[in-house]
């Protein structure tokens, strides 16, 4: 396997990847993922980060997990209050039946587009992003940056996972922003492995130090806050943000669904 430098966006990619079908043929999930459960655990902490610093009002948002696998980050992020559903062309959705695009009126418009661990596995990604924006003028997506700027140092990369043969599209900054431009759409970065790109011009960056300052003290208050509340009725924090989780009312939701295919 080879893999090519683009001179003008420092874009990376592999041969052209015959060998996809392959790859995908056993399913998405890669055994060589081992990360799967913790990577999907980090990432549902920092949407909720993300999600909290976005946005003020929660009533009528839904959000897309696009890429979404087996519906892990989607029924996390559902258990914590926020009404997403999962798409995905290759893997079963096992955990957020009931919440998949297929199961929402055509032509819905979302808030936000979330896409983990997706960027990476595009052969064509300008084709895709542009899928992805018809769903949702926000894009908030997971990939490695290059952190090489040797070809030769390029293989030693844990990232690209040859094994595996899913990994073949690399992004640095460069790339991401050329990306951006060619869309119109602002872009932010946590400079590692977060990024968003947005055509919503009044999106603030959630990345940006002075705001993720303020988020570490809300941090610490909220897990006092937490604490406190096995001890004492919570009157103090009436005010908080905290959502309700969707989980019972999830439950009732797919139970009537349930009994109504049985009968």
């Amino acid at each position: 396997m080879k893999y090519h430098r683009c001179e003008k966006c420092n874009f990376i990619q592999t041969d052209d990847p015959f060998w996809l079908g392959e790859a995908y043929n056993s399913g998405a999930i890669s055994a060589l993922d081992t990360g799967i459960l913790s990577r999907n655990l980090d990432l549902t902490n920092k949407t909720e980060e993300i999600l909290l610093k976005l946005y003020s009002d929660f009533s009528g948002f839904k959000g897309l997990d696009y890429g979404g696998g087996e519906g892990i980050t989607v029924r996390m992020l559902r258990d914590r209050g926020f009404n997403f559903y999962r798409y995905d062309l290759y893997a079963q959705n096992l955990y957020a039946k009931f919440f998949d695009l297929n199961d929402l009126p055509p032509g819905i418009h979302f808030n936000i587009l979330t896409a983990f661990e997706v960027f990476e596995h595009l052969k064509d990604p300008i084709e895709e992003i542009e899928k992805m924006f018809n769903y949702s003028d926000t894009i908030l997506f997971s990939t490695e940056l290059i952190p090489y700027n040797s070809q030769n140092d390029l293989y030693d990369w844990w990232y690209l996972v040859p094994e595996g043969g899913q990994h073949i599209s690399f992004y640095d900054k460069k790339t991401l922003h050329t990306i951006a431009g060619k869309f119109h759409a602002k872009f932010f970065t946590n400079n590692t492995n977060l990024h968003i790109l947005s055509k919503n011009s009044n999106l603030k960056d959630p990345f940006d130090i002075s705001v993720k300052q303020i988020n570490v003290q809300k941090s610490y208050y909220v897990r006092l806050r937490d604490k406190l509340r096995k001890m004492v009725k919570p009157r103090f924090d009436k005010n908080a943000h905290k959502l309700e989780s969707l989980i019972q009312r999830d439950f009732e939701m797919v139970k009537r669904k349930i009994n109504t295919n049985d009968n």
